[in-house]
């Protein structure tokens, strides 16, 4: 598979894209916890489904604690968090709910809906992330089980989420039209 070139002015913008996104979700997280949350985005990244580990995003191979769901309307495709299961149940535990797992989902699902917005207004129509649900498996297993041919682009980024003086690493994962 011949490797995916992105130019810098490409990545630029999507590091843009990804931060609108986070901001759109800030303030939505911030009312669930109660406090000030602040996302920022460090890392992005463009692959191939394929080219994960080889090219692409180092993932673990250590279960992480996801939230995945599909995205609708003008841009198909699937959309996922993903952090270490000791950093989701802190992240869970920063909000009202007593369930961990649901307030896991729903801290997850407000990020998420945040990618589904942005890619609204840039596409001038209708987005929107639907079916969260909590994934526990390894991060690669997440993405392969979308049954996506192996040339899926895969736009992953990594962002720390700063809450109550805590600070949660984690990464996200659009892939475009997965089959």
């Amino acid at each position: 598979m011949p490797s995916l070139k992105i130019s810098t002015e490409q990545m630029i913008a999507l590091h843009g894209f990804f931060a609108d996104a986070a901001r759109v979700s800030e303030s939505d997280l911030a009312e669930l916890s109660g406090c000030d949350t602040e996302i920022e985005i460090y890392e992005i990244r463009c692959t191939a489904l394929g080219d994960f580990g080889d090219r692409g995003m180092q993932l673990s191979d250590d279960l992480v604690a996801g939230v995945m769901g599909r995205l609708e309307g003008a841009l198909p495709g699937s959309l996922s968090l993903v952090l270490d299961p000791d950093e989701a149940l802190l992240w869970a535990r920063l909000g009202d709910d007593v369930d961990p797992i649901r307030g896991f989902v729903s801290h997850g699902q407000l990020l998420l809906h945040g990618v589904a917005v942005a890619l609204s207004e840039i596409l001038e129509r209708e987005t929107v992330f639907e079916g969260a649900s909590l994934v526990e498996e390894p991060e690669l297993a997440m993405l392969i089980k979308t049954h996506a041919p192996s040339d899926t682009l895969v736009f992953s980024s990594r962002l720390r989420i700063d809450v109550r003086d805590e600070a949660i690493e984690g990464m996200t994962h659009l892939m475009i039209e997965p089959k």
